[in-house]
C-alpha cells in the first residue's frame, strides 16, 4: 500500500474513533509510534512534576527529537481539519 494511502487509512480509522488526541494523529501520520507519545507524556509529566510550566506533547514532542517541526505543524493542520470536519458533520 502506497504511503498516502496507508496514511488515509490511519486517519480514516480515527475518524471512527473517540479519541482525538495529539499523538493518535501523530500516531496515524506515521510520524511516531505509541511508545513514542508514552515517552512524551512521561517527560511531559517529569517537567511538571519537577516545577516547570505545563508544556503542550507536541512541543514535548519537538523539543526531545521524537518528531520535528514540520511534522508538529503537519498533525496540526490533519487534527484541524479533522476537527472541522467531524464539526460540520454534527
Amino acid at each position: 500500500m502506497r504511503e498516502s494511502n496507508l496514511r488515509e487509512s490511519n486517519l480514516s480509522e480515527l475518524d471512527s474513533s473517540e479519541s482525538k488526541r495529539f499523538g493518535d494523529y501523530a500516531i496515524a501520520l506515521g510520524y511516531c509510534t505509541s511508545a513514542d507519545v508514552n515517552r512524551a507524556v512521561k517527560i511531559q509529566k517529569d517537567l511538571i512534576n519537577r516545577g516547570h510550566p505545563h508544556m503542550l506533547i507536541g512541543l514535548v514532542m519537538v523539543r526531545y527529537g521524537i518528531i520535528d517541526a514540520g511534522q508538529l505543524i503537519d498533525v496540526l493542520k490533519t487534527f484541524e481539519r479533522h476537527e472541522v470536519m467531524s464539526l460540520v458533520a454534527d
